[in-house]
């Protein structure tokens, strides 16, 4: 199923927009973590918040799904399926690992579906890719989000993908500190939750 004809542009994806998408699935380490896509509708409207997939695309492919239900629900499995595959791959990227065949098989396969970057066209505020349909799959959706974990993958030399040292958290993030030492998502939560625990354990000792 397509979209439509006419083309579409589609903004140039953050490098971490593929973190982004896998950290959706947070507090990974608990027992229970926090899932924030219960449905294909919250799928698509990450993909209008985040991914920036284009309103008339979203609301087309809503209208689309909810007259499909079976379509729409093989589809929130398949990206489900491919948000894994990514927080597997750069989970094995941030512990120096070598990312599993099968993880990278998947994003292959979605990638050779997804629609090319081949033109370049001015939209608001710069530039954006031109594609000529999208579509109204996994991989034509999440587009965005598997050009970015193409582009990280590939520069995974030159940036520093980290998961943070919290047990309970696990959340993906991009190293941009000077010293390239950060271990927290973020220091106010996780970073001070380590060292207050820290600081019990070695006060329950004393």
């Amino acid at each position: 199923m397509r979209t439509g004809r006419s083309a579409l542009l589609i903004p140039a994806p953050k490098d971490d927009l593929c973190l982004a998408f896998a950290n959706t699935r947070f507090w990974r380490g608990r027992d229970l973590p926090t899932e924030t896509l219960g449905d294909i509708d919250d799928l698509l409207g990450w993909l209008a918040n985040t991914a920036q997939i284009p309103p008339q695309t979203i609301e087309a492919v809503g209208k689309r799904l909810r007259r499909h239900p079976n379509d729409a629900a093989a589809l929130f499995t398949d990206a489900i399926a491919v948000r894994e595959a990514v927080y597997r791959a750069f989970s094995a990227l941030a512990e120096s690992e070598t990312v599993e065949q099968k993880d990278l098989a998947l994003l292959n396969r979605r990638l050779a579906e997804a629609p090319d970057r081949e033109t370049l066209a001015r939209a608001k505020g710069g530039y954006a890719w031109e594609v000529k349909t999208i579509d109204v799959s996994a991989a034509g959706l999440l587009a965005p989000v598997l050009w970015s974990a193409a582009d990280l993958l590939t520069n995974a030399d030159r940036r520093r993908v980290r998961r943070c040292a919290n047990d309970a958290c696990l959340w993906l993030f991009v190293d941009e500190s000077k010293a390239g030492t950060r271990r927290w998502c973020d220091m106010a939560s996780c970073g001070n939750r380590a060292k207050s625990r820290r600081h019990y354990l070695k006060a329950k000792a004393g």
